[in-house]
Formats: C-alpha cells, structure tokens, sequence
C-alpha cells in the first residue's frame, strides 16, 4: 500500500513539476525585454523549487547560513539526486545560476530561457572546453551580481559517496579571484535515487560550510585548492557518519 502511495505521489509531483516549469518559462520569456529581468527571475526560480519540494513532500533544513556574506562567490556542492538543484535553489540567499549540461539547449524554449538568463551550459566530456565556456558567461554573471553554482564531480553519484572532484570550479574561482562556498547535501539520494522518478516524502539536509578564499592564489595552487576543498567534504561527511 505504501509503494502504492508512493508511485501516486511521484506521478502527481512530476506532473506538478512540468505545469510549474512551463510557467517558470513562459513567465521569463514575458520578462526578457525588461531590464529587471534577471532580479525577477531570481524570485521565480526560487519559488519554483520551493512549491515542486513542498508539493512532493519534502523538507529541507539547511545549517551555516552564517557562512555567507553578500557577495558573489563560486558555489560547489555535492551531487547525490535531481533534488539538489530544487534544494538548492530553495534554500540558499544568493542569485546564482546553476552550470548545467550542454544538452538542455536541444529542449524547446527551456535550453533558450536558461541561455538567455546566462546559465553556463558546457559540454561534461570535455573540461577544456567547459572551462572556456564557464568563463565567456562568467563576465556577464559577474555584471548582474550572480554568483554560479557547479557540482564538482561533474555527474549525480547516485549513494553515499563523493567521487573524484573536477578541476573547473576551482579554476574559475582562481581566474576571478572570487571565494568558494562549499554546500554539502545529505539525504536527497535516499528520497529520490539515480536513475529513478520515484518521489518519497523525506528531509534533505544543506550544510553550508566556512567559505574558502582564492585571493593570493595563482593557477599553480589548483591542484591544492581542489585537494583541500574534497578533503574538507570527505571529512565534514565522516563526522556526520554519512561516509565510511
């Protein structure tokens, strides 16, 4: 009966998702002659990913919001379910837009919204490639006061696990000197694993860690930079006894 109830909720919150995200669309396309468009857009993404959680059931505490400071920062987060990116968007106070795959400008209207409102869409194969793509939007992000938030091991990890962390974000946080804001994200795989649609009413848990600054740093420091932040995520998760 529970499974039952469990499937119910899924299909009911995948069709809540996709009325909400053509509204999300149609609402920004309305908005793009304005030259306020990227300060309402903020307000529209944000309440988008708070009604499609609490339509689905799910709760999101988030911890450390004394970490963070009014400026724009490279945000990095581990990536265990879909649900991050609603988590995220729901319950951190920065303007930020998401790096996301290169893919979504084969979907109509959405991939056209997400490049208009200056959302990095880079190819995950190849991170030369990412990299220079990262930074011909950046400038522009830099100029409407918006942070970007990258998920640093490129792809959803599906457990509880953090894989090998990739070098993009932390050359863009070097190329610009900007801080990097570290997210850790409990609980998201439980409630809705890899590769599944199912929707389980549950808590997601957002750890907002101390930020780490790059100022002083040069591209020769990368490879440490990547190295302290991952190591900062494996133990941060071991204390909460998510790792072994």
């Amino acid at each position: 009966m529970m499974s039952f109830l469990i499937f119910l909720r899924s299909i009911w919150s995948v069709v809540i998702l996709f009325i909400t995200t053509f509204m999300a669309v149609f609402f920004s396309l309305l908005l793009l002659p304005l030259p306020l468009k990227h300060t309402v857009f903020n307000f529209i993404i944000k309440n988008w990913a708070r009604l499609n959680l609490f339509i689905s059931g799910i709760h999101v505490r988030i911890t450390g919001l004394e970490n963070i400071e009014d400026k724009s920062y490279v945000i990095v987060s581990n990536h265990e379910s879909v649900l991050d990116i609603f988590a995220i968007y729901a319950k951190l106070p920065l303007d930020f837009r998401m790096v996301s795959k290169k893919e979504m400008l084969k979907l109509p209207l959405l991939g056209f919204v997400m490049k208009q409102y200056l959302f990095p869409l880079v190819n995950r194969s190849d991170s030369d490639e990412a990299i220079e793509a990262m930074n011909s939007t950046f400038s522009k992000l830099q100029l409407n006061n918006l942070s970007v938030c990258i998920f640093p091991e490129g792809t959803r990890q599906g457990g509880k696990q953090i894989l090998p962390f990739k070098k993009g974000a932390f050359v863009l946080a070097l190329n610009y000197g900007l801080p990097i804001l570290p997210v850790v994200i409990r609980g998201a795989g439980d409630i809705t694993p890899r590769g599944s649609l199912l929707v389980k009413p549950g808590k997601v848990y957002l750890d907002v860690l101390p930020a780490v600054s790059s100022r002083y740093k040069t591209m020769n420091d990368r490879n440490e930079l990547l190295y302290q932040i991952e190591s900062q995520y494996r133990k941060f998760l071991k204390e909460k006894n998510y790792l072994p």
